[in-house]
């Protein structure tokens, strides 16, 4: 094979002449190279769209597909002399070389800021520590405040026995204590219901929505037959998500309407979808008492009543108990009501297997 030396580099400075077999696998690899390297970085763009690459990946692309253009336009003209479109795409190589530097300069501190594997095991073992000694807080917590409640109770009952001849007013305070005792227990087991929900591991599976919200149906009304509430419950709706939180979630709003109707004649209670995909968007809507929507912001937060306790008993907690429950399952919540008028409470749940794109789509809970 015949060498030839390369100006400037000396003497014994030798490469193949152009149009060999070295020279030609050397450009069809290096086009290859060019086409791929794109579509892989473009591939793993897809599963890291919160680094916002796309700049910086589209100009690459055209300054990598403008390189591999150049070598396979040496290629296919092996001979003497450059070809005519050579020129051009050297020129368009330096071009696309520009913004390429300036959109990966600008890329830089995000992805400087992606942890590193062990920054995440770092953090997730602190996570865990953390969720350790918040579960072992609650338990104190828990046992800590029934105890007592647990004494006020008894005694009040002990005292209850002990006055047989009590007055009416005396009757009255110690149901008022008993009454306080029953609002504060309820009100810790929902506060631990509420603190489990962001410590329980998900068991995805796809869910009969409807069979769910229908068995929930059955026993409120069991539980009190002489309502006459319709409560109309679309067929077919599935989600995919934890079967024990969506119970949850379906059992708090459901309850949360039947409440709010026990004043209204002819009460109507609704559950069904408005559109489906990968998040679909399921209702509860009743006809009761609605609410101010100047209120909307305090609907899920804890503790936060639209309410008076006396117009309508309950926790406080329900609500942020279903926001919290959305979450976890990467959807989000809002409410539409009108006082005296009823409420519609919209959320979204997944109805395919979650991922890191769904989850960073949108807010969790609209104000």
């Amino acid at each position: 094979m015949a060498f030839t030396a390369v100006i400037g580099q000396g003497p014994g400075a030798l490469i193949p002449p152009t149009g060999s077999p070295m020279v030609l696998a050397a450009d069809l690899l290096i086009t290859l190279t060019s086409l791929t390297l794109p579509l892989l970085l473009f591939y793993a763009a897809r599963h890291r769209r919160d680094l916002s690459l796309q700049p910086v990946l589209i100009s690459f692309t055209v300054f990598a597909w403008t390189a591999g253009a150049m070598h396979l336009v040496n290629a296919w003209h092996p001979g003497p002399g450059a070809h005519p479109a050579y020129l051009p795409l050297k020129m368009l190589l330096a071009l696309s070389a520009i913004p390429t530097l300036f959109f990966l300069w600008r890329a830089i501190p995000s992805i400087r800021a992606v942890p590193s594997q062990y920054q995440l095991r770092e953090a997730n073992e602190s996570l865990a520590r953390a969720n350790r000694e918040l579960e072992a807080f609650t338990a104190s917590v828990s046992h800590d405040l029934r105890s007592p409640l647990t004494t006020i109770a008894g005694q009040a009952g002990l005292l209850e026995l002990s006055l047989p001849q009590a007055t009416e007013e005396q009757r009255r305070r110690l149901r008022r204590i008993q009454g306080s005792v029953k609002a504060m227990s309820e009100l810790i087991d929902a506060l631990l219901a509420l603190s489990r929900i962001s410590r329980h591991t998900l068991h995805r599976e796809l869910i009969d929505v409807s069979a769910l919200a229908q068995g929930i149906a059955h026993e409120l009304q069991q539980g009190a037959e002489q309502r006459d509430v319709t409560i109309h419950i679309q067929p077919g709706i599935h989600v995919h998500g934890d079967r024990r939180l969506i119970a949850d979630l379906l059992a708090n709003l459901l309850s949360n309407a039947w409440k709010f109707t026990a004043r209204t004649a002819q009460a109507r209670i609704d559950v069904g979808c408005q559109d489906t995909g990968s998040m679909t968007t399921l209702y509860v809507r009743d006809n009761g008492a609605g609410f101010d929507m100047s209120q909307q912001h305090k609907l899920f937060k804890p503790f936060q009543r639209l309410h008076p306790a006396d117009e309508f008993e309950g926790s406080g907690v329900g609500l942020a108990t279903v926001a919290r429950i959305v979450d976890r399952h990467g959807g989000r919540i809002w409410a539409e009501g009108t006082p005296e008028a009823g409420a519609t409470f919209f959320f979204t749940l997944p109805t395919t297997p979650l991922t890191p794109a769904m989850l960073t789509r949108s807010p969790q809970v609209d104000a």
